[in-house]
């Protein structure tokens, strides 16, 4: 038996949780492939890095809608297991067959649109897997699964820059100068011979161009995994449920300990700080490889992939290690850490970032590691003092969401009208203003009601 479950919820457990990696890897390389081929798709749909950067806009307001919508029905209306594995299964193909499309079209506004719909459905699965995990488990034994949720999700950004890489032309100082803005395309070069390989070319392998590959295998692999959940709802297994029913979480199942008296102001503030913290994480993700190629150190393309690597590979690490570490570890403390750590690194990118590629390097994946723990570790601590499964698990993934709309045209804006160095003194901005939302959180939650709390199922949910 496993986790103290009885044999058929056991299989089902042990099933389950492969089937909800494997996609979320495939959800960590859906994001991330976007950022270091972004300045070529740029090039294909004929506008500019500012513009371009809409694409992260525009796919994270669907993944906010996406989330919200999510949040009111998966608890409420799609109760039986195989409408909840069935949902799974629907949202996380559609975000793989779409990322397949992507790079072939040459018009910038179905690009957008494309983005947004597959973001849409990539945040209504995000937010049903990440509920079910409480759901099926409870808020104390979720917690580390919770961080391998993540865990595999950065593993997927990290997987994604090395997916990438082969297929990043082998680019010249004229063609980095002309997608960096810096050298206008003139009558003595010719467009083909500064394009940079996704343009309508056709290489030896077919009518494919080389940059569509990493598109292509990162959306055939969420599509194929999305399979593993249909095949699941078909097994004679029992879903285990730590709520059997709305009666036993009316008689205080494992409810926190204390009410919290500011509880809407409390919510008003979880939702800042995951704006913020998925902020700092789009800052870099679309930007990083742009920062290489056009910044001070005007690093060549493969180079400057090695960022995106530096940042996903810290991001994997950190969730793999506070995968582990949740298990002793208060998530308060994790918080406390992360928080601490994040402000050294964004400082020592700020000294040594723009003048040493090593510095460049180191910093961006120590940010990276411990940015990586913010998610999981605030989502487990809001959700040992409040029920997450229903409505309110949206709330962590529309304020995630909402910093991933915001910040991209505002880090494009940034970089191109105050210098590239401008994105990595917003990433400690950012920072600070995060440790004093969660010090604020921190603040209410140890301030109790003036009455003793009365569980009742609306709070529930």
């Amino acid at each position: 038996m496993v986790l103290g479950l009885d044999a058929d919820s056991s299989r089902w457990i042990c099933i389950y949780f492969p089937v909800s990696w494997l996609t979320q890897f495939g959800h960590g390389l859906v994001t991330t492939v976007v950022g270091p081929t972004q300045p070529y798709l740029a090039r294909n749909t004929g506008v500019d890095i500012a513009t371009i950067n809409l694409v992260w806009t525009f796919g994270f307001f669907g993944y906010m809608v996406g989330s919200l919508a999510t949040g009111f029905v998966f608890k409420e209306y799609i109760k039986s297991e195989k409408a909840k594995l069935s949902f799974l299964s629907i949202t996380i193909c559609i975000t793989g067959a779409i990322m397949i499309f992507l790079p072939f079209t040459s018009s910038f506004v179905l690009l957008v649109v494309a983005r947004l719909v597959q973001i849409m459905a990539l945040g209504a699965f995000c937010t049903a897997d990440a509920s079910l995990i409480v759901y099926l488990l409870g808020p104390e034994k979720s917690r580390p699964f919770t961080m391998a949720f993540h865990a595999l999700i950065g593993a997927g950004f990290l997987a994604a820059t090395f997916l990438v890489r082969p297929f990043l032309p082998e680019s010249g100082v004229e063609d980095t100068d002309d997608i960096c803005g810096r050298t206008p395309v003139t009558n003595n070069v010719t467009e083909g011979e500064i394009d940079v390989a996704i343009e309508s070319s056709v290489d030896a392998a077919g009518p494919i161009p080389t940059i569509a590959w990493p598109f292509i295998i990162s959306g055939a692999w969420c599509v194929v995994f999305s399979l593993g959940f249909l095949i699941l709802a078909r097994l004679p297994y029992k879903m285990p449920r730590f709520y059997d029913s709305d009666e036993e979480a009316k008689e205080g199942k494992d409810l926190p300990e204390k009410d919290i008296k500011y509880w809407k102001l409390f919510l008003v503030v979880v939702f800042f700080y995951y704006f913020i913290s998925c902020g700092i994480e789009r800052i870099y993700q679309p930007m990083a490889f742009t920062f290489g190629i056009c910044g001070p150190l005007a690093l060549a393309p493969r180079d400057a992939v090695v960022i995106d690597s530096c940042y996903n590979g810290g991001f994997m690490c950190g969730r793999l290690v506070s995968a582990l570490i949740a298990a002793f570890v208060v998530p308060r403390n994790m918080i406390l850490m992360s928080l601490a750590l994040c402000i050294g690194a964004a400082i020592f990118l700020c000294v040594q970032g723009g003048s040493s590629a090593v510095s460049l390097y180191i910093g961006t994946a120590v940010l990276g590691f411990f940015i990586s723990w913010q998610f999981g570790s605030c989502f487990s601590w809001v959700a040992k003092k409040k029920n997450i499964t229903g409505r309110l698990s949206s709330i962590f993934f529309i304020g995630c969401g909402f910093g991933s709309l915001v910040t991209p045209p505002l880090s494009g804006f940034f970089f191109t009208s105050l210098g590239p160095m401008s994105i990595i003194y917003l990433t400690l901005f950012f920072c600070i203003i995060q440790c004093l939302l969660f010090f604020s959180l921190w603040s209410l939650a140890r301030i109790p009601a003036n009455s003793k709390t009365s569980y009742n199922l609306e709070q529930l949910h």
